[in-house]
């Protein structure tokens, strides 16, 4: 295959490359119309039917008004006493309402009263606490993790570092070594 025959696939495999986008592009665009006609189609209503749906509602306003009409030119008397009984009805409700609300009144206060005593005990509770924990937070003793104690130079130090930090009091890991310079393990010294 020589140097133009190369070049011609080459520009042909480009081609096709182009076409497949392109048409892909125009398929992505097509779904994209095909719903957005969809979408409008269904949350738009045409003018005829909103203009029918209120000319219905006023038609039924109107019927139920020539019925309300009928039955109160007949039923004047019934409704003056129904609309006693119910004032009376709605006066009794109000004054059995009164009275729950000054139970539940008295309810709350007996419980704010409550926990008032719990919080102050609780804090007698926490001043006991603290002073315990200020009397164990006196300064721990040193401590050495050996080679011989079966740390090895990966775990000697966090080892050293986790007894530190298990205390809360300022101190230092130090490393030990002997005479000839070689390392023992460490020291956890606290100041």
């Amino acid at each position: 295959m020589n140097e133009q025959d190369a070049k011609i696939l080459e520009m042909y495999l480009r081609d096709t490359r182009k076409k497949k986008i392109f048409f892909l592009i125009l398929i992505i665009l097509f779904i994209a119309v095909f719903l957005l006609y969809g979408y409008y189609t269904k949350y738009k209503k045409p003018i005829n039917e909103i203009d029918n749906s209120i000319q219905e509602e006023i038609q039924n306003n109107n019927i139920i008004n020539e019925i309300d009409s009928k039955e109160e030119n007949t039923s004047t008397t019934e409704n003056i006493t129904a609309q006693e009984n119910t004032e009376k009805q709605l006066n009794e409700v109000q004054e059995t309402q009164i009275e729950e609300k000054q139970e539940t009144t008295q309810k709350d206060e007996n419980k704010k009263q409550e926990t008032k005593e719990k919080t102050t005990d609780n804090t007698k509770t926490t001043v006991i606490s603290e002073n315990k924990e200020k009397k164990a937070s006196e300064k721990p003793a040193n401590k050495d993790f050996l080679f011989t104690d079966g740390y090895t130079m990966d775990n000697v130090t966090q080892a050293a570092q986790d007894y530190l930090q298990s205390f809360s009091y300022s101190g230092e890991c130090i490393p030990i070594k002997d005479k000839e310079g070689v390392y023992l393990g460490m020291r956890v010294t606290f100041y």
